[in-house]
């Protein structure tokens, strides 16, 4: 079957052509391996793709000797052409077969709206300094920039780069890549793994319920799950701090570095110890009004005026759509509290910005992200005015409800039903860091019990784990006075599938200072948290897995 489609088309439509067209297989015995340089020049038919394109051609393939940690391998790059010849995006993708192949695969997800090629050459999320990478182990790696070039959302009105960036160029990534390496080695991975992280992690939890016969072994850390959601919860934060152009609901950085302090005040003790990171998560609940300043209007440093209180409320408030779109979903879920002025990523950089956010400017990176979707993905229109509130423009989910409603089963991934996974006998862990706002961990938990409430629990504790790592942010940097945590994810998975070792209910990381493990630590299969008992603080074994 073969689909032509231009700017006009529905997604709708369009996410059905491309389903219909699913053919694509590993199996085909390839009767000669290929050297690398013959790799060069080669075409893959449409056929040999699971979703529609116009096949896909290889533009390099270059030996690269063993050099910095990574082996002598095959750097083979190219692009997956579009259905659409004439308003299509390519997938463009990175190949890398080591010479040495241990006859497994690892697919590396994107970041932020992706637009640039995974070079597959680097560390799985949060692996300890040092350790091997995953080509330097002989795994084939590979990835894509997700079908457009750029980070950021301009691609957003062009409907086949919305869906391949939605779930499409996993697929086809994923089926180009396998097809490499039967004409490389003469034969199809025999395991196959995902890792990402934020984007890359929405990716994972896509192809755990798109494709999961595609992977043994899943790995996400911090994933966008609802990224409509998200992005439109980025927009409301960015709306209040904007306050209809007076910029009054903005917060300098003393103003969150207050806000973090009578937070930590309150919740740090939660653990059973005063260390600068709060470890019980689910417990921990602040009124901001506490801060008010008594005119309720801004007073200096020393509070918060009613509009920066409103702000505050945007955060931690979920966003409810007043409509339900894909898999019953309503809206996005609040952040939590605590770690808002932690040195690396606070919420300076994610939430407020470093100064008051103008039309053409955000400010901050959730602000800025959520404009450009709303302008790009949802009003298809890049000069629409994403913080307004004007009662007539200004944007409300309710006045694009029914975009919305055909984006969210495109691009989010929040379907709780995992039975495809768990029959392939796939393995899922979901890794979410405590001091995050550049998305909310909320959202994972929601989606998590989403699928409890699907599944049962008994099924999900069969191929699925949730761990919570304290106070982490967004890269994984350890909060207040902690150094980065850091654990060797892809081995648990290894371990899992490969010698059916399931991850236990306590993880102990190592967290490291110039190359030296200074303190162990432990993450807790969720919904418990690491406690303190009494032990030392330094190592795992001071902490207990208990019940929030």
């Amino acid at each position: 079957m073969r689909a032509t489609f231009g700017r006009t088309a529905s997604l709708t439509a369009l996410a059905a052509a491309a389903l219909a067209a699913c053919g694509g297989s590993d199996g085909d015995p390839v009767v000669q391996t290929k050297a690398c340089a013959d790799l060069a020049g080669m075409t893959l038919p449409k056929d040999r793709i699971g979703l529609d394109s116009n096949g896909a051609r290889i533009d390099t393939a270059t030996v690269v000797a063993a050099a910095g940690g990574l082996p002598e391998h095959c750097d083979v790059r190219g692009a997956i052409l579009p259905v659409d010849a004439v308003n299509g995006l390519p997938i463009n993708f990175r190949v890398n077969l080591p010479t040495s192949w241990n006859d497994k695969a690892v697919h590396f997800g994107g970041g932020g709206y992706n637009g640039t090629v995974v070079s597959g050459t680097g560390a799985v999320p949060s692996a300890p300094t040092g350790d091997p990478v995953p080509l330097a182990r002989g795994y084939a790696t590979f990835g894509s920039d997700s079908g457009h070039t750029g980070g950021n959302a301009s691609f957003g009105t062009n409907p086949e780069a919305v869906l391949n960036f939605g779930y499409a160029q996993m697929k086809k990534t994923r089926d180009v890549a396998v097809q490499l390496m039967r004409e490389r080695y003469g034969k199809a991975p025999s395991r196959t793994y995902w890792v990402g992280s934020s984007q890359g992690g929405r990716e994972g939890l896509t192809v755990a319920q798109r494709f999961p016969a595609d992977y043994d072994g899943i790995l996400v850390r911090v994933p966008v799950v609802n990224f409509t959601g998200l992005q439109i919860f980025g927009n409301r934060v960015g709306q209040a701090m904007y306050d209809n152009g007076s910029g009054l609901g903005w917060m300098n950085s003393a103003k969150v570095q207050l806000l973090h302090n009578a937070v930590m005040q309150v919740c740090d003790p939660l653990d059973g110890r005063t260390d600068g990171v709060i470890s019980n998560y689910a417990a921990c609940t602040f009124d901001p009004t506490t801060l008010r300043c008594p005119s309720g209007t801004d007073e200096g440093n020393t509070c918060l005026s009613d509009k920066q209180i409103a702000t505050v409320n945007a955060v931690h408030q979920d966003l409810n759509y007043g409509f339900t779109v894909a898999n019953n979903v309503n809206g996005y879920s609040g952040w939590g509290w605590g770690h808002e002025f932690d040195p690396t990523a606070s919420w300076v950089t994610w939430v407020t910005g470093s100064a008051a956010p103008t039309p053409t400017t955000p400010g901050s990176n959730i602000a800025n992200f959520g404009a450009q979707y709303v302008r790009n993905f949802i009003a298809r229109d890049p000069n629409y005015d994403a913080l307004s509130t004007d009662p007539a423009t200004g944007f409300t989910p309710a006045r694009f409800s029914s975009r919305i409603q055909e984006l969210a089963p495109v691009v989010d991934a929040t379907n709780p039903d995992l039975s495809g996974l768990r029959a392939s006998n796939g393995k899922l862990i979901i890794v979410e860091h405590g001091g995050d706002y550049a998305r909310s961990p909320r959202a994972t938990i929601a989606y998590y019990n989403s699928v409890v409430a699907r599944m049962g629990q008994p099924a999900v504790d069969e191929f699925v784990r949730l761990y919570f790592v304290p106070g982490a942010d967004h890269g994984g940097n350890g909060a207040s006075n902690w150094p980065a945590t850091q654990f060797d994810w892809l081995a648990a998975l290894e371990d899992w599938v490969e010698r059916n070792q399931p991850p236990g209910e306590r993880i102990e990381t190592v967290q490291r200072v110039g190359g030296s493990v200074v303190a162990r630590r432990a993450a807790c299969k969720w919904p418990l948290y690491p406690r303190f008992n009494g032990g030392d603080p330094n190592t795992a074994a001071g902490y207990t897995c208990a019940a929030p």
